[in-house]
């Protein structure tokens, strides 16, 4: 069955209100603009775009959005017997559960699994339970602040980053969630570039950590130390090895917490991660393509060795926290968050599930080849553009032989975006044309178009937001856009007979689309004033 839907005002009834549960229980980042999309162009119902833009947020696909109104369909049912809360529990608890039986963690001791509206959040639970140990000080070193989820430094802080908060009050940025948890954490950065926007050496940079977490175990803190598991642009750090170590030498002193928020990493690296007590930040609405806001923290055993059961979240926490994100056995920490629901974050999750099964169901080998292909032709076609300059790609983490497929490949490309002139965009400017490259603008062409370029700038494409990635020589910003491949690409690719009867068909309807995706960008560099006066 087809949902297609191209503007938010084609909708109505059920679709309509649906479509409006999906972007509920979030903050500002998944509000819809008069455009009918938030403010990544994502869209919270299906549209018939390209998905080129998972490493920020993903349009729900028409899987997604069957699984949430089947969702929203058996909740509605439960709530009826069991009210509402009771209700959410139970679909909480499916979640959970389903979401560690597809990541393969499902049978380690004492795993538990805290839903939240976004991985941002995520920072400010693993923040609080690192905390509960003693009264120590903390700190917390955030790796690669620019290039993780831009409310991460404020939220590994305690504190709120954004306006409007999930429970749907209003709250000051950089105020605390807790006066006394705030009072305690000190954050500090570590960039992963330079002001060239040249990667780090990864000794340079575990140097510094190395550093900054002796000096600040010297002082009596407790260190939480982030681990980038596949930033915005791809860069992993610090090195996995030097966190380990860190961990050997100081004990309980140290605490590593995995942001995976990207999703971009392998079930078998999951479980590595896990297994060694880290906490780990994931999303299902990055790699996976499932819709904003689904985030998640995997919390091991270790972390709680008495297991929650006296826990309580102080009050602020109720901003992002119900009772049924939380699992079953923490009932104190329950019992301290307001009893409400949040069923846009169970729908979004619910929709996740789905992408997030469909990925995993589709044949591996099928998979590999896509992943390869994207990796070898996407420098290649989007190369052949005077207007597009690759940034240095970061080197995966295991070689090409490891059978943890997504930490060996590159699934996400960075340009530099110029002008006709030679002159590189601004973030305003490339704001802009990321908003055209998602919408149809082939109305802009003249009468004499050749027909392959009028139907590019039809074509929609869905990019990653621009990064601040450095300096330029100049001293103006360097912003890069971004070109990625997630999951439910992946999966159409190498499932969808809709796209071509053999793989090598649909291999060459990827290779049409990034074509499409260059040719798009050049339509508006030669059209970008008449766009901008429309």
């Amino acid at each position: 069955m087809n949902c297609r839907f191209e503007r938010y005002d084609q909708l109505d009834g059920d679709d309509r209100r649906l479509a409006d549960l999906l972007h509920s229980g979030s903050d500002e980042r998944a509000m819809l603009g008069a455009n009918g999309v938030n403010k990544y162009c994502g869209a919270p119902y299906p549209r018939t775009v390209v998905a080129f833009g998972s490493c920020t947020a993903s349009t729900i696909s028409e899987r997604g959005w069957f699984a949430a109104r089947a969702a929203w369909q058996n909740l509605a049912r439960q709530a009826a017997e069991d009210g509402v809360l009771g209700a959410a529990d139970a679909a909480g608890r499916r979640i959970r559960r389903k979401l560690a039986h597809l990541m393969e963690v499902d049978d380690l001791p004492g795993l538990e699994v805290v839903l939240t509206p976004s991985g941002s959040d995520a920072e400010s639970v693993a923040l609080y339970l690192a905390s509960l140990r003693d009264e120590r000080p903390l700190v917390n070193i955030v790796v690669g602040a620019r290039e993780v989820g831009s409310g991460t430094v404020l939220a590994a802080g305690g504190r709120y980053f954004s306006e409007c908060v999930p429970s749907g009050a209003k709250r000051e940025p950089g105020a605390p969630l807790d006066a006394a948890l705030a009072e305690r954490t000190s954050v500090v950065q570590v960039r992963i570039r330079n002001d060239l926007a040249a990667e780090r050496s990864p000794d340079e940079l575990d140097a510094e950590i190395q550093d900054l977490v002796a000096g600040a175990v010297a002082s009596g803190a407790r260190v939480i130390v982030h681990v980038v598991a596949h930033s915005k642009t791809g860069v992993h750090a610090p090195r996995l090895e030097t966190v380990n170590a860190l961990v050997a030498r100081y004990g309980e002193r140290v605490v590593a917490l995995i942001d995976a928020a990207q999703g971009r990493f392998s079930r078998r690296g999951l479980r590595d991660y896990l297994a060694r007590g880290c906490m780990v930040i994931m999303t299902g609405s990055k790699f996976y393509g499932g819709p904003p806001f689904s985030g998640c923290l995997l919390v091991p055993h270790s972390v709680l060795p008495c297991g929650g059961k006296e826990m309580r979240f102080p009050a602020g926490f109720s901003d992002y926290l119900t009772p049924a994100q939380l699992p079953e056995s923490w009932s104190a920490a329950r019992a301290s968050l307001n009893q409400t629901a949040n069923i846009g974050l169970l729908l979004r999750w619910a929709a996740a599930i789905a992408e997030i099964a469909a990925y995993y169901d589709a044949p591996g080998p099928s998979r590999y080849r896509v992943l390869r292909y994207f990796e070898a032709q996407t420098p290649i076609i989007l190369g052949r553009s005077p207007l597009l300059e690759l940034i240095n790609v970061p080197i995966p983490v295991y070689d090409d032989m490891s059978e943890r497929l997504l930490e060996s490949k590159t699934t996400v490309f960075s340009f530099r975006v110029k002008a006709r002139s030679g002159r590189q965009l601004d973030q305003a400017t490339l704001m802009c044309w990321v908003r055209w490259m998602n919408q149809d603008i082939s109305a802009a062409a003249a009468a004499e178009t050749p027909d392959n370029i009028v139907l590019a700038a039809r074509t929609c494409f869905q990019l990653g937001q621009a990064v601040h990635v450095g300096e330029q020589q100049s001293g103006e910003h360097d912003h890069v856009i971004r070109v990625a491949i997630g999951g439910e690409l992946i999966t159409s690719v190498a499932t969808d007979l809709a796209l071509g009867a053999s793989l090598d068909q649909r291999l060459a309807w990827l290779a049409n689309k990034l074509e499409q995706l260059r040719m798009k960008i050049e339509f508006i560099a030669g059209h970008s004033a008449a766009l901008a006066a429309a």
